[in-house]
This record gives structure tokens, sequence and C-alpha cells, in this order.
């Protein structure tokens, strides 16, 4: 773990208030009071247990309690419980309506405090306001969510696109904007941070930089909005303006974005990856054409924020053919969103050098595939996927690997 974030989370163990008491303020006298929080004996870790802490615990008492209702309906939805535990969550409502400190006290129901650590969220916490009254656009959002949710691949993308249009795109408009109460210029934000996320178009960009703007013009943008906005610059390829922004807002907490520049000419369309330049001090991504139709070949579409792919980098680097064969014939692929995450991306390419990991341009970069997991191995024969393997169990899937390469004749 970096020491930066071994500091970060001692701090949130020196901040977070203890299981036994809130601060919370009094309206009355202006007294801020200790209110007892329900402390569970064990991490939630089962819905059974989650459906006990809810039926026992008075509202007033639990950190649950600081997300608006629609935000604690969503994250409570979004619990996933494995066989030992918690197996998954979406944060996003998290960042959006807690600062890190109450991000960790609530994270540490479920065991999962780490998480807060650093955790694009608010700097300070929500102030309430009448403002903050629900409107109109959480349930249009709750729509839109379930739109991306229930479809995949190109159907995503139209799907969120309909929505969008039918629901938030009307009020986009500078007098629309304006009337809309506070959470509903977020709903406004996040709606056009997700399609736009989901299908790249330039359109939804130009939204979400209006929206930022009407947040900052109402002194309500923070962190998680800079922080959105700055990665979809920078996915956008405007890295003059991401730095710029991170000039203006430094709470993003991102080092600057590294330079850009293409090695050749690239027509508009072809399959083209971001690399960073091996050995290089220059904080730098070199842009290089991709021949997806290679006789034989192995793509690898993996993440730095996945432990699954790098389980699969690790078992893979330990048999000394396959790591070998990986190094002439493998390609590793980030999507094209971790052009953001530069700094993790060449620290994957130090720790795995056999396997060094390159970012996809747009996704024209990878044709084959249709929805964005990782890790997933395309084992392709002149452009053509004759097989794949998706996901690194614990026992690894290196029988499946090893099958994969012989249907494209890199083993026998």
């Amino acid at each position: 773990m970096p020491y930066t974030t071994i500091g970060r989370l001692l701090f949130l163990l020196a901040m977070a208030p203890p299981f036994a008491a809130l601060a919370a303020p009094s309206p009355d006298d202006g007294v801020t009071r200790n209110v007892a929080l329900a402390s569970p004996t064990k991490p939630i870790t089962s819905r059974a247990e989650l459906d006990a802490y809810l039926r026992d615990t008075p509202p007033a008492n639990s950190p649950l309690n600081w997300l608006t209702p629609g935000a604690r309906r969503r994250f409570l939805d979004s619990l996933v419980y494995r066989e030992h535990g918690l197996g998954g969550m979406n944060l996003g409502d998290l960042r959006y309506e807690l600062t890190r400190k109450q991000a960790y006290t609530l994270l540490r129901l479920f065991g999962a405090q780490d998480y807060a650590v650093d955790l694009d969220a608010l700097t300070t916490p929500r102030p309430a306001t009448g403002n903050d009254a629900a409107g109109t656009l959480e349930a249009a959002y709750d729509r839109l969510l379930a739109a991306a949710e229930h479809t995949e691949g190109d159907a995503q993308g139209q799907a969120i696109s309909r929505s969008y249009a039918a629901e938030f795109a009307p009020a986009q408009t500078d007098a629309r904007r304006h009337a809309l109460g506070d959470r509903d210029a977020e709903f406004l934000f996040r709606a056009a941070t997700l399609v736009f996320n989901t299908t790249s178009q330039p359109d939804y960009l130009i939204d979400m930089r209006r929206d930022f703007a009407e947040l900052e013009r109402r002194h309500r943008a923070s962190r998680p909005h800079a922080s959105d906005l700055y990665d979809a610059l920078l996915a956008a390829h405007h890295r003059d303006e991401a730095r710029a922004l991170l000039a203006v807002h430094p709470a993003i907490e991102r080092s600057p974005p590294p330079s850009m520049r293409s090695f050749g000419r690239i027509r508009n369309g072809q399959p083209s990856l971001w690399i960073a330049t091996p050995g290089a001090r220059k904080r730098e991504l070199v842009r290089f054409r991709f021949n997806v139709r290679a006789p034989a070949q192995v793509i690898v579409l993996a993440s730095t924020g996945c432990h699954f792919s790098a389980n699969a980098a690790r078992d893979i680097e330990a048999d000394p053919l396959l790591r070998d064969l990986f190094r002439e014939y493998g390609q590793w692929v980030a999507p094209p969103s971790e052009v953001t995450a530069f700094d993790a991306v060449r620290e994957w390419n130090e720790a795995h050098p056999a396997l060094r990991l390159g970012i996809a341009y747009d996704n024209a970069a990878l044709p084959m595939v249709e929805r964005f997991e990782t890790p997933v191995f395309y084992f392709l024969d002149h452009g053509t996927v004759v097989d794949s393997v998706v996901g690194w169990p614990p026992g690894g899937n290196l029988d499946a690997i090893r099958r994969g390469l012989r249907k494209i004749d890199l083993l026998r």
C-alpha cells in the first residue's frame, strides 16, 4: 500500500467517530451533541444481517441516515454478497453525498472502510438546505440507471441515449438549468456524466461542462463533480482543459495529465493504443496504430484497478513458456477511460515488463469487445476471435489459456 494511502487511512482512523457516538448538530440551540450509534459486533456480511440491522436500528442511530432516501436505497440495492461476505457495491452515491470521513464510518458497517481512503468524495459535508429537497430528476436518474443495467454493448448506449434524450436533454438549456433545485442540477450533471462515459459522444461532454458551470455558480461543485469532469476531459483527449481544471480544483488530487502525441498519421476510426514510453521520466503517452489483424495474437482486456487482472498477470509470468509467448504475441489493453490512470499504468508496466499494458484510444481499438469486463483474453487469427477466456477465479485459468493458444497455433 502506498505511503500516501497509509497516511490517509491513519488520518481517517483518527478522525472517524467511534461506533459509540456520532456528532450531530442541534438546530434548536446551535450545540453539537453526540448521538449514540448502533454498533454491530462484526461487519455485516449477508442480506439477512443487513435486514436485521435496518430493522433493529433507529434511523437516527445509523450512518446510513446521512444519505438521502434515494441514495440510501441505491447504495443498499447495489450491495452484492458472496459466500464469504460482501462481494461488491456501487460507491457513486457515497461520493456525491458524503465526505471521506463519513464514508469511512458508513463503510465500517460492512468491513469495507478501506474503500473510503481514496474516494473522490465531498471535501466538506453536504449543507442541509431547502434546495436539497427531492425534485423531478432523481426518478428520471433511476430510470437512466435501469436502462444502463438492463442492456449491454451497443444496445446499452442506445438505451441510455434514448432515456437521456427524453428526460434530461430538455433541461439542458440555460433557462431550464437555472430554474432547477440544487439536487436536480446535480442529477443533470450526473446523468450527462453517465451517458458520456457509456457512449463517449462529445455532445454529452458539452452538457457536462455546462452543468458543472451551473454547479460552480451555485457554489455546489465539489471534488466528485470536478473529478468526473477531469476524467471525461482526459478521456476525450482535452488535456489542456483538464490541466486548467486541475489548477482551479486541486482537491481532485490527480497528478498533472501526461502530454499526448501520435506516432505517425492515424486515420479516424483506425484501431490505436496509448503507450506509456518505457523507462522515460517524461509523463507522456504516445499513440500508436494497433494491428488487430495480425496472423496470431492474444488481446487481453485488463485494468489496473482489477485485482483479477493482476492475479492473471502474476500467474502467467510464473510460467516461463506462457510469459515468453505473451511477451511476443500478447497485448494487454486497458479501457479508454484509463487514460486518466497514467501513473497506475506506468506502475503496472514496471511490475510486468513482459505483459505491458496499453490504453485503448477509443472503442474502435477493440472491435471484438461488446462489454468492458476484466480480465478477458481474446485469441485472434487474422483478426477473427477463435476463442476467449473470461475472468480469473482463485484457481487461475491457465488450462483455458493454453487451449486458446493451441487454437491459434501458438502452443502444441
